[in-house]
This record gives C-alpha cells, structure tokens and sequence, in this order.
C-alpha cells in the first residue's frame, strides 16, 4: 500500500531543495553578461570563425540516458569556473567549427541520437566580446562575470540549465539564474 504522505513529503523535500538553490544563486556576486546570437554560418567564413579561442566543454547530467553538450570558447586573459559537480573538460584552442566537429564526434561515440545543432552566441563584456557560447537548444546558457578588485584577471562563471521536460515539468520552468 502506497503512503499517502510520500508524494507530500517527497514535494516539501524537493521545495526546500529549490529555496536553498535559489539562495545559493542569488547570494553569488556576479554581473549576468549580454549575448548576441550570430548567424553560425556566416560567421565561420569570417575572421571570428577561424580564430582559435579557448575551449571548455560541458554537459548535463542527470535522469536521461542522453545528455547535452555545450561549449564555451573564451579569449585568452580570462578565467573560466564552473558550479561544483558540473562534468566539464578543458579542450585547449579551438574554432567554432572545430568544437562543433567535436559536438559531434562526441555524440556519435556515446551512440546518442538526439540532439541539436549548436545554438551559437557572442558573449559581450562592456562592449567587447569575450567570446562564444554553442550549445544544443535544449540547455539554457549564462555567463557571468565575477571578477573582484584583488583578481589578477577577468573571471568569468558558466552556468546552464538542462530545459527537457523531467519530472512532470515543462521548459519554461526555472528560466531565471536566480531561479525565480
């Protein structure tokens, strides 16, 4: 016989997870950086497209047998950190078109069959780019910047959101950084 109060106490547990989450984002320092979505295409037959940037790729995790991959190509001079837990490998220098081969060399060798092509976006810092988010449409990417008076260099927080639908949710859930 199922416990009536299970689905009631597994709600609060998952309820107080989420505040404390949330408390968690709101109490990091850090300025959310704007972003362009660029025409993927045309800027690989462009000077941005060739260049060799700094690379990170990162992935989600959880509940689904496939999960998301994402990139972030950054200039040299900046820092890049991560939430703890987030699984990331540093790829060294790379173009888009080099991370996307990646993409898909990655997906192929973990047999996955779902996916999308990368979401390509300019991250600007003031008014200059600092670099480039690509990832599937599925996964919700931010870059903060965190950088303090005493860092010797720009420091830059990569923060993304699996966006499928898990657990009765829907997409539009949990949009903001900050969680609200």
């Amino acid at each position: 016989m199922k416990n009536p109060c299970g689905g009631i106490l597994h709600a609060a547990l998952r309820g107080i997870l989420f505040m404390l989450l949330v408390a968690g984002c709101i109490m990091t320092p850090g300025v959310y950086l704007k972003w362009s979505q660029v025409d993927t295409a045309a800027m690989m037959k462009s000077s941005a497209g060739t260049q060799k940037l700094n690379a990170v790729r990162f992935e989600t995790y959880g509940p689904d047998a496939e999960q998301l991959f994402g990139y972030f190509l950054y200039k040299d001079g900046i820092e890049v950190v991560t939430g703890e837990g987030i699984p990331q490998k540093r790829l060294g220098k790379l173009t888009i078109g080099e991370a996307m081969e990646d993409y898909a060399r990655a997906a192929r060798a973990r047999q996955f069959t779902s996916g999308s092509n990368l979401l390509v976006r300019e991250i600007f810092r003031g008014d200059q780019v600092v670099g480039y988010t690509a990832n599937d449409t599925n996964m919700d990417v931010s870059i903060w910047d965190i950088t303090t008076d005493k860092d010797a260099k720009v420091v830059l927080r990569l923060v993304y959101r699996d966006l499928r639908k898990n657990d009765g949710g829907d997409r539009s859930r949990n949009m903001n950084p900050a969680g609200n």
